[in-house]
């Protein structure tokens, strides 16, 4: 299924070399092939492969980065995973209502599907990287999954609705998102300029800054859009910080501002 050649499969600092090698097993299951490890702790390839088994193709081309943001440069949609709660975390949508919606915007973007380590799953820090989130219904009492367990979980899901994106129901992207490096790199222009003004604490920007990014992970960033919105970033800063009498003066005089 072309749809699912779109998707990267992204862990993040796994623990367990046995679960990067099921995860990879996993993926080779649902006919799914781009495996990601940034900054794996402890990883022995022997370990990995044994729990591999038939999907060391998979694993073989596996690649590993140093950090989240060079993972996901390519990428033009990036989704988390969570079983928590929290104050950044209550947009997370169902797996199986999101899949459909993924496998639409996969016709024209480049997915990754980002997973946490085992130990405590992705930080505020990582999801602030993440365009939307995604959680794995799952009983109370214990929601947690091992890693590779929610790898397949997602896995089977996107198979699914891969092999459903004929129905009329499936939506599909009007067109591609930015990179997630350059929407990125807007968020970090967007904050400066916000605290240039005082819109955000120096000390803290992060608080704010991550409500900022969610409202805009929800329908995506176009290229165009993030024209529009790195330049009101750079205008921002510049007023604040020497442009404001040169403002005055245009006005004064009747000049165009632009």
């Amino acid at each position: 299924m072309a749809a699912l050649d779109q998707f990267a499969f992204v862990l993040f600092s796994p623990k367990s070399s046995g679960n990067v090698g099921a995860a990879a097993r996993a993926l080779k299951n649902m006919g799914l092939g781009d495996l990601r490890l940034v900054a794996p702790r402890d990883y022995d390839p022997r370990a990995a492969a044994s729990m591999a088994v038939h999907a060391n193709d998979v694993l073989e081309r596996a690649r590993i980065f140093p950090d989240l943001a060079a993972a996901l440069d390519d990428r033009t949609l990036v989704v988390g995973t969570t079983c928590r709660v929290g104050p950044y975390r209550g947009e997370a949508r169902a797996l199986r209502a999101a899949a459909p919606v993924l496998i639409g915007q996969s016709a024209a973007n480049r997915v990754a599907i980002v997973f946490g380590p085992e130990d405590f799953g992705l930080t505020n820090l990582e999801i602030a990287q993440c365009h939307r989130l995604i959680t794995i219904p799952t009983a109370p009492d214990y929601p947690s999954l091992n890693l590779a367990q929610a790898v397949v979980v997602v896995a089977y899901e996107l198979m699914l609705a891969a092999g459903a994106a004929g129905a009329a129901d499936v939506p599909v992207a009007a067109g591609e998102f930015a990179s997630a490096g350059d929407v990125e790199a807007m968020h970090r222009r967007m904050a400066e300029a916000l605290v240039a003004i005082g819109f955000l604490p120096a000390e803290n920007p992060d608080h704010l800054m991550l409500t900022l990014r969610a409202m805009l992970g929800r329908g995506g960033v176009r290229p165009r859009e993030l024209d529009i919105l790195n330049g009101i970033a750079r205008q921002v800063r510049w007023v604040a910080e020497d442009g404001a009498a040169t403002l005055t003066a245009k006005r004064a005089s009747g000049r165009k501002l632009r």
